[in-house]
């Protein structure tokens, strides 16, 4: 389509131009990459791809909507004694180190609003292509971060985030609104893919249908801190033959609340009494014959099983009675994944890892959690400034992108700003659960009136509106220049099938009390390895 001829129309055109601008133009999203991330001491390890420091350290962050500030380990990963140095590295997602950094500061203590013990320090944080917060404020920790359930670093993506605030106060991102896809994980590598982090608003390639969604206020309380709060309607078992079997056993009451977190690890917790269900249903026999088996890898505190006989379906959580996001076999059941003494991630191929956290008795009334591995199969969208967030079935074949901005009203903006004076917009409002979403902003009309004194005094500047038309035209940039979805490296494991396991007779870690409202876990047996 060429530019516009014609007296009126390039008039009427530079004025729609300039008006939607001034009214929805917003800057271009951001893109952070998740991927498996190379570590100094040459191990990978998945998580947000960012570098720290003058040396660009890379560090493997795990979302975090729980926190407003960003922390990352130093070269005291406060692991615990079964962790060698290789594999505390591993474990914390990187080390930074301040002495190979020359452009780091001391900012002393800081009111934080998380209520960890962290040196506070100002360094360059780079992520993308060409971004970098040059002093960028967050917390080295002088503790750990609940563990192994959240053990890399983290970033702080909370209500009152210093992350997003930064990237708005320097004009990167026109909100602070961030979207989330783990990527595929579970299957062989040559199905694994990268996911990413959208920071300013979302990749619709990967949306697999946009009217069918779950979008909910952000919940205010700490009864699920990322306020991510949702109602899990039923969970079905889907059967390879066709058969769908919900696990609630036809209970009209048996729905439950659940609390999103994009940290936490593994697929999701369940109330004992919800996961006896799936287990009686789903078959499968723990190593050993014991009564209950747990991987302390990656995907931790979830359950393992012997490979011979094995759950090989599918899962369906169905969310609010809207959306229902579909779980497949290669992401439901996975390899045991560990971090071994070198700091390499290695598998377990003596087992099978069904990655669903049984809560034990004495937490069965506590608040189940969709973890990390839950945003394998569905887009979460987060907008701090419309205090809404939505939930998609992920479109995992997506093969180019289709980056949109989202504003403080939570509409789409699929064109962005070329610069302070140039670019255009058009918006269209996210839609409410599973609805068709509706027009926003239409094109703005004249009375005839204002269309007579228009032509009388342009008759004099046709010359120079011919000029700002073509001007305009050439610098119009559209989201239509899609980038190329990168097939996931290997994470470069190796098969290593255990001798034996060992029975750990001390209490798991706890659960993050102050989000999830929960006690800690049971000392029941655990299988284990040691580092």
């Amino acid at each position: 389509m060429g530019p516009p001829t014609g007296l009126f129309p390039l008039f009427l055109g530079v004025l729609h131009f300039t008006t939607s601008v001034k009214s929805q133009c917003q800057p271009q999203p951001l893109v952070a990459p998740i991927q498996n991330v190379s570590l100094p001491n040459g191990a990978f390890v998945r998580g947000i791809s960012m570098a720290v420091g003058s040396s660009n350290q890379n560090i493997a962050f795990i979302a975090s909507s729980d926190y407003n500030e960003t922390y990352i380990y130093g070269t005291d990963g406060y692991c615990t004694d079964d962790y060698s140095a290789g594999a505390c590295v591993t474990f914390r997602g990187g080390a930074y180190d301040t002495s190979k950094s020359s452009t780091d500061k001391s900012i002393g203590n800081r009111k934080d609003s998380d209520g960890f013990d962290a040196d506070w320090t100002e360094d360059t944080l780079s992520f993308g292509s060409n971004t970098s917060l040059s002093s960028f404020g967050f917390g080295v920790p002088r503790q750990d971060l609940n563990q192994a359930f959240t053990s890399q670093s983290q970033l702080g993506l909370g209500r009152n985030s210093s992350f997003l605030r930064a990237l708005v106060s320097a004009g990167d991102i026109g909100t602070k609104a961030y979207s989330i896809f783990w990527g595929l994980v579970g299957g062989p590598a040559e199905k694994q893919t990268r996911g990413s982090l959208v920071l300013g608003g979302l990749d619709r390639s990967l949306i697999a249908d946009p009217n069918d969604n779950f979008t909910a206020p952000l919940f205010q309380g700490n009864r699920c801190g990322t306020g991510m709060l949702v109602t899990i309607s039923d969970i079905l078992l889907n059967w390879p033959n066709g058969t769908d079997i919900s696990i609630f056993m036809g209970s009209q009451s048996a729905a439950i609340q659940a609390c999103i977190s994009p940290s936490f690890a593994g697929l999701m917790s369940l109330p004992l009494s919800y996961y006896d269900n799936f287990r009686s249903l789903a078959g499968g026999t723990p190593p050993d014959d014991r009564s209950e088996a747990r991987s302390l890898g990656i995907n931790y505190f979830t359950m393992l099983f012997a490979p011979n006989d094995v759950y090989y379906g599918g899962l369906t959580i169905k969310l609010q009675n809207s959306v229902s996001i579909r779980i497949p076999n290669t992401e439901l059941v996975v390899p045991d994944t560990y971090i071994a003494s070198d700091g390499a991630v290695q598998t377990n191929t003596s087992v099978r890892n069904v990655v669903i956290n049984s809560l034990q008795s004495d937490n069965d009334n506590d608040l189940p959690v969709l973890g990390r591995l839950f945003m394998s199969s569905a887009y979460v969208m987060v907008n701090q400034e419309a205090g809404r967030f939505s939930v998609w079935q992920a479109n995992t074949e997506s093969k180019t992108s289709d980056i949109v901005a989202m504003d403080k009203k939570n509409n789409m903006v699929s064109e962005f700003c070329a610069s302070s004076t140039g670019g255009s917009s058009s918006a269209t409002s996210l839609p409410t659960s599973s609805t068709t979403p509706s027009s926003q902003d239409k094109t703005p009309t004249l009375s005839g009136g204002a269309i007579g004194g228009i032509a009388v005094g342009a008759v004099g500047s046709v010359v120079l509106l011919g000029i700002i038309g073509f001007f305009l035209y050439r610098r119009r940039r559209t989201s239509g220049a899609a980038t190329v979805v990168v097939q996931e490296p290997e994470l470069q494991t190796e098969d290593a099938k255990l001798p034996a396991y060992s029975i750990v007779t001390a209490g798991p870690q706890e659960l993050p009390v102050d989000q999830y409202n929960v006690t800690e876990l049971d000392s029941s047996t655990v299988y284990s390895r040691r580092h």
